[in-house]
């Protein structure tokens, strides 16, 4: 389920440019380039259980940051824009993975007044199995 973060960062990366900076929470990373898009990876929740089988959904978080100057809101809109685009719907090639589903957009959560972005909840779904003895 990790595994799959790297991949949402080079895709991202690749589809918001240069001028953005896209880093992943899994290493300490330098939180002052902007704008920024960070991917992270929350527990996933148990779907169901079957037998020996049992589905779980992971959640990626892409959290979108700007400062706020004169062309915050149009970043913040284009970027917005990219992460469904490219996220939503996907299908990772190499992975166990159901199509990656929006979920859920809120305000982002910062503590420094002069930012602000959005974070896109995506989950996906996977089958891993258990003792069949």
């Amino acid at each position: 389920m990790y595994s799959l973060v790297p991949a949402i960062v080079t895709r991202l990366h690749n589809a918001l440019g240069v001028c953005w900076h896209v880093s992943d929470g899994t290493m300490p990373h330098n939180r002052r380039p902007l704008p920024r898009a960070v991917v992270l990876m929350q527990a996933p929740d148990v779907s169901t259980t079957s037998g020996p089988g049992v589905s779980i959904a992971p959640r990626y978080v892409v959290q979108l940051a700007v400062s706020s100057d004169a062309t915050a809101f149009a970043q913040l809109d284009a970027a917005f824009d990219v992460v469904i685009a490219q996220l939503h719907h996907w299908r990772p090639e190499g992975f166990h993975v159901a199509r990656l589903q929006l979920q859920a957009a809120r305000d982002l959560q910062v503590v420094e007044q002069e930012l602000f972005g959005f974070e896109l909840l995506f989950t996906t779904t996977t089958t891993r199995m258990g003792c069949d003895a």
